[in-house]
């Protein structure tokens, strides 16, 4: 590609209105809109000028320059209102050969890995139709050498994804693969590969790590073994779910299937925030409906659990409900959502919750709620911590469910060693408790329930 710049370069340097100025179509299909980077390059130009001119060449219309390099400069001056900017013209054909000089005269630019991606997208059709062209030149007889001399110059030696990786700066074709193969599943709408990619693009990720995740994504199908305890002490995993504010281990979800649902069971998350159980239900077969206030990923369905179990959730197998915690996560959750309610409407949340959820299940269903104990703030007077798993207990027996298992789930910590440092100087202790309720709605119909803990004080009937 340098030997085409090279090819049509001129030395003429030129003042050009902004306005006879047309952005590279190509270049704000790769690189974005210019304008949402130029702060910096702003203050820069307004100073001291444009000090590289931009490369223009020939537009489709009269008096009229396509930008090949310098989108952000211009962007810049226009903002600034300048009347006259500084441009070297090109004689570049249109079509492929602007198009690779584009890519060519952004090759040391700082990009994204969504502009990366891009490029590679420009250049395995761009290299790919030269390589159909040799192909065809081949069968007709042309010289071998220079087919073979063409490729090296227009892809590299070796092969064209090694070649494009080595142009893109990637490294090996490895990871090149790996990068392509997340950016192909991002593109058919797969939202955790679409978060991959924007993690990667914010820095906070690497292309090997949202890779990995990807490829374990399965793992809770092809090599699930469960433990046989009922203390689950599982950790986060990021192949499931999206990251969101009071995300859970996966594999918690992934023991509730194994022990009170079968293959191809309808599983409904009223409170689906990220997906984690939709992503772990597709990886055990099991069907899932999964509905939120703010959905995130287009597989949740807009709701508010407030108002009932969606009729098509009916007949539900296992209701599985991460509720958001009273206050606890209340400034990472929008206002309108139960975690800004008061400790009164929480409960009673808690009560509507479970008879919604008995009204859904088939008979025999299961209802699974994860419940922490609150011990850091909002504790009544008199109160060391709210017990939100015995609160949860007494709406679901009085929404007529029976109890069929309590089991710990600790949470895995976000303490930094500074609150654990504190916590010790205080004689203070760090919360950690959350259980996993698993209430089950009777087969059929009881006369009378054995006791009832909620009216009689804890005491046998």
């Amino acid at each position: 590609m340098l030997a085409l710049i090279d090819e049509h370069r001129t030395s003429d340097t030129i003042a050009l209105d902004p306005d006879q100025l047309r952005p590279s179509p190509f270049s704000l299909t790769v690189y974005g809109d210019p304008s949402e980077e130029v702060e910096d390059l702003i203050a820069s130009i307004h100073e001291h000028g444009i000090l590289v001119p931009l490369v223009v060449a020939p537009g489709s219309e009269p008096e009229t320059w396509e930008v090949i390099s310098g989108h952000r400069r211009l962007a810049s001056a226009r903002a600034i209102g300048m009347t006259e900017v500084p441009c070297q013209v090109r004689s570049i054909p249109e079509g492929e050969a602007r198009q690779a000089a584009v890519l060519e005269y952004n090759r040391q630019r700082r990009k994204t890995f969504s502009q990366l991606m891009r490029e590679a997208d420009a250049l395995e059709q761009l290299w790919g139709a030269q390589a159909n062209a040799r192909r065809r030149a081949n069968l007709l007889g042309s010289d071998r050498a220079e087919c073979r001399n063409s490729d090296d110059r227009a892809a590299g030696a070796g092969r064209t994804d090694a070649a494009i990786a080595r142009h893109l700066g990637l490294g090996g074709k490895d990871l090149y693969r790996q990068a392509r193969t997340l950016w192909r599943m991002a593109a058919s709408g797969d939202a955790r590969a679409q978060s991959g990619v924007a993690q990667i693009d914010r820095g906070t990720r690497t292309i090997h790590a949202a890779y990995k995740d990807l490829r374990r994504r399965d793992r809770f199908g092809s090599d699930f073994r469960p433990t046989p305890y009922d203390v689950w002490a599982f950790r986060h995993d990021r192949a499931f779910g999206i990251p969101h504010p009071g995300s859970i281990p996966p594999a918690l979800v992934a023991h509730t299937l194994h022990y009170f649902t079968t293959p191809g069971a309808l599983v409904v998350d009223p409170m689906a925030g990220g997906g984690t159980t939709l992503d772990v239900c597709q990886s055990m077969g099991r069907r899932c409906l999964a509905y939120d206030l703010h959905p995130v990923r287009p597989e949740i369905h807009p709701h508010d659990v407030r108002l009932g179990i969606p009729p098509e959730a009916h007949g539900a197998d296992l209701i599985f409900c991460d509720p958001p915690y009273h206050t606890m996560l209340a400034a990472q959750y929008a206002p309108d959502s139960v975690a800004t309610a008061s400790l009164n409407g929480w409960m009673e949340f808690l009560h509507d919750l479970a008879r919604h959820a008995f009204e859904a299940l088939r008979p025999g269903g299961y209802l699974a709620l994860l419940l922490a104990a609150q011990t850091e703030k909002d504790i009544p007077a008199g109160f060391g911590y709210i017990d939100h798993a015995f609160l949860g207990y007494e709406a679901a027996r009085q929404a007529g469910f029976l109890p069929e298992r309590r089991i710990s789930c600790p949470m895995d910590g976000a303490y930094l060693p500074q609150h654990v440092r504190r916590a010790r100087t205080e004689g203070r202790l760090l919360g950690q408790v959350r259980d996993l309720l698993v209430m089950r709605r009777p087969s059929r119909p009881m006369e009378k329930p054995p006791f009832d803990l909620a009216s009689t004080g804890n005491r046998p009937v």
